[in-house]
């Protein structure tokens, strides 16, 4: 198995798939920056991809930023990888066909539609009939509450709250502890208390 991405995100990734039981020898990490070190081998090169996927086609994307998420998904899938979702195993046991990353203490709520490649991080929140679209990352500790949507792509800050029945456009990027009580369009950056478009 591959992890895309050799940075942080891409180190929790890790931890997760050792407590799933996947051994450690079994695991190696893709990223451009050589540099970068991990507790598995790394490859860089994107001529090495291709004899790895073929051995285990399986991949797991290791950063959050949705523009990378899509990016690397489609690079994967272009050399005949397989997506391979990571869950912690905790409340979704009604998701069968999830193609979602759920990490540790992540809760997703009954009637969720959850697009491919969505990060649902750590201690985050999605409530009953709720949707997010494909490659959006949803913060740690953020919560989007009964019937919240969210679009592709989007970025839902660490701690923000969607309250129920919000609906927002694609691209989106919500601050950190930001409140939404509003609905709001494709590709703003909004924050505060309560959220507001940010013009800069």
């Amino acid at each position: 198995m591959i992890i895309a991405g050799a940075g942080g995100h891409g180190k929790e990734v890790f931890a997760v798939a050792l407590r799933l039981g996947i051994p450690a020898a079994q695991i190696l990490f893709y990223d451009q920056d050589p540099s970068k070190i991990s507790k598995a081998k790394l490859i860089s090169d994107l001529s090495e991809l291709k004899p790895e996927l073929k051995k285990d086609p399986r991949f797991v994307i290791g950063v959050g930023n949705p523009e990378y998420r899509e990016h690397l998904y489609k690079l994967f899938m272009g050399l005949g990888g397989q997506l391979f979702p990571i869950s912690s195993g905790e409340n979704y046991s009604f998701h069968q066909d999830l193609m979602a990353d759920l990490m540790p203490l992540a809760f997703l709520g009954p009637d969720t539609k959850i697009g491919k490649a969505v990060l649902i991080n750590t201690r985050a929140q999605v409530h009953h009939e709720c949707e997010v679209g494909d490659f959006t990352e949803i913060g740690p500790g953020a919560m989007l509450l009964g019937g919240a949507k969210v679009g592709k792509k989007c970025r839902i800050g660490a701690g923000a709250v969607l309250l129920p029945g919000v609906e927002l456009g694609d691209e989106v990027i919500v601050g950190a502890g930001a409140v939404v009580t509003k609905s709001f369009g494709d590709s703003v950056k909004i924050m505060g208390i309560p959220a507001r478009e940010n013009p800069a």
